[in-house]
């Protein structure tokens, strides 16, 4: 069993930006290879205009996994500082 003093803690940012910049990196990996096939290839196209050289093909599916885990990353981490910020101001 979990102690409220265990729940209440902080958020760690840089464990929280990692494991959102894998869950990007998978999902637009996932829409790269999937656009290889003509599934998702609206979903690439978007995420295109986001992500510079994802294109179809492994080179392009690269670029875009690595764009995405990247930003993933820094977006943790920001979110994970500002949480801990407001959650010890209230």
């Amino acid at each position: 069993m979990v102690s409220t003093d265990e729940r209440s803690s902080d958020l760690d940012p840089i464990a929280f930006g990692l494991s959102l910049g894998t869950t990007m990196a998978a999902t637009i990996g996932l829409v790269g290879v999937l656009s290889r096939y003509g599934v998702a290839e609206r979903w690439r196209l978007l995420f295109a205009d986001v992500y510079p050289g994802f294109e179809k093909g492994q080179g392009g599916t690269v670029a875009g996994t690595v764009w995405a885990a990247l930003d993933g990353f820094v977006f943790g981490v920001v979110v994970g500082w500002l949480y801990n910020a407001f959650r010890r101001s209230y």
